[in-house]
């Protein structure tokens, strides 16, 4: 077969903020991305130069999570508070399915490159909130929130062995901590969607075993079954670099296809694009399945349509999948627009742009 018959193989990308998992930026990171200024680059003969673009659903985004983030650092409690109990109660979403409660917590975290300076003030932020909101379900999984990141950072991303004794005994006492903070809430009302998602990172970094897992996971499905950072979060479980076997999170994730009141595939199509970025090419290397990430996309282009991040990675995910006809269709609803973080740079853009159009 001819190399022009394979899309290329560009780098792997950080998985998208907005679409899959966020993740937590300072205030000046935030301002910082809207200081760049797009560029333009010319293409192929006949198609339309390469415009890097925003889109404007990820601006609207942007824009609740520097609000949030202002709240934060000033330590308005009861502004956080009554902010995430509307949000809780509309259960609502942005124009591209990622959920307003879930970019509520993203916008109080550290960033994995802040001096340890940074992580122990966001911790005294944290302990006041306690302190002046002792029963808010919302300061308490904020805190485990945080106290989950603060250990991964001790431990650092590298495989076990190259964690020093100091990184594990710093990552088991926060996460223990962590787990005082999620335990002391379980009773709390209202109840929160990701008191759950924070439990299912904490359990991870457990290593629960497989049947307490399953037992937390379908908990939190039966409590919001369209929490879609659920299924991300199980499926990275499963993963064989943590708690699974080749196979086992392709087969777990076919099994929510039909959950009641689910998203159906849509979950499937979110799943697959989140764990792309753990593979060069996923389809390739595991044994997702393109025609059901494909009818996800298709539902996910249905319920969002103004959401230019999902035709991205739609796009993008085609092209993996070697579907050259509709790489080609969706470049063409394209005309050009390239989002950076889905794509990486220009370049990556060009590369998966001449492949889909050259025959």
């Amino acid at each position: 077969m001819h190399l022009s018959d394979h899309p290329p193989i560009c780098v792997r990308l950080p998985i998208s903020t907005l679409l899959f998992s966020a993740v937590a930026f300072c205030l000046i990171a935030l301002e910082g991305c809207h200081r760049s200024q797009p560029q333009v680059v010319a293409d192929l003969p006949g198609l339309p130069p390469v415009q890097e673009t925003k889109d404007k659903i990820t601006e609207e985004i942007w824009q609740f999570r520097l609000k949030t983030r202002r709240l934060y650092n000033a330590s308005k409690f009861d502004e956080l508070d009554a902010l995430a109990a509307q949000i809780r109660t509309e259960r609502g979403r942005f124009g591209n399915g990622s959920w307003k409660i879930y970019q509520f917590y993203e916008s109080l975290g550290c960033r994995w490159d802040e001096p340890e300076s940074m992580w122990q003030l966001h911790s005294r932020i944290h302990e006041n909130w306690d302190t002046a909101k002792p029963r808010s379900i919302t300061a308490h999984v904020a805190h485990a929130d945080f106290l989950t990141d603060y250990a991964w950072h001790a431990r650092g991303s590298g495989f076990a062995n190259t964690v020093t004794k100091e990184g594990w005994r710093l990552f088991s006492e926060r996460l223990a901590k962590a787990q005082q903070f999620l335990d002391e809430s379980v009773d709390f009302e209202p109840r929160c969607p990701m008191w759950w998602l924070v439990r299912m990172t904490l359990a991870r970094g457990q290593s629960w075993n497989w049947d307490d897992y399953q037992r937390l996971f379908q908990e939190a499905k039966a409590f919001e079954p369209g929490f879609w950072s659920y299924d991300v979060a199980k499926a990275t479980y499963l993963l064989p670099r943590w708690h699974g076997q080749s196979g086992e999170w392709e087969y777990a994730l076919t099994l929510e296809d039909n959950r009641p009141n689910g998203l159906g595939l849509e979950t499937y199509a979110r799943v697959v694009y989140a764990l792309n970025t753990y593979y060069k090419n996923i389809f390739r290397e595991t044994h997702a399945s393109w025609p059901q990430a494909r009818g996800g996309f298709e539902l996910m282009r249905q319920r969002y349509p103004e959401s230019l991040e999902i035709l991205s990675g739609y796009c993008r995910l085609a092209c993996l999948a070697e579907d050259r006809v509709l790489a080609r269709k969706l470049f063409d609803e394209l005309g050009g627009r390239m989002i950076a973080n889905i794509w990486g740079d220009q370049k990556n853009f060009q590369n998966y742009r001449r492949w889909a159009y050259s025959r």
